[in-house]
């Protein structure tokens, strides 16, 4: 059968492209417009789920279930870690 994540793009199926890790750089915390506190530690890893804009991206904790509600960090505090990177 068919080895690894997939995913269906119209009739055709294709390999889903690994996820994009990342590392926070600094702490960082503030409130979102629904009134709930969002904080991050200073080497945290995050799932990346869409750059919002070059300044905002939209993550969620590595290891929190997929139903876990996202949030959105400042682009400038993570760095993406690369595929081979021991880290990650």
């Amino acid at each position: 059968m068919l080895v690894g994540r997939w995913r269906l793009e119209g009739r055709r199926w294709h390999r889903a492209k690994p996820p994009v890790v990342l590392r926070a750089l600094y702490d960082y915390s503030y409130w979102a417009e629904d009134g709930r506190h969002v904080a991050m530690a200073a080497g945290e890893r995050f799932l990346l789920l869409h750059k919002a804009n070059e300044d905002w991206w939209q993550v969620r904790r590595a290891g929190e279930p997929l139903w876990a509600r996202p949030f959105f960090v400042p682009a400038t505090y993570v760095a993406e870690l690369e595929p081979g990177d021991p880290e990650r």
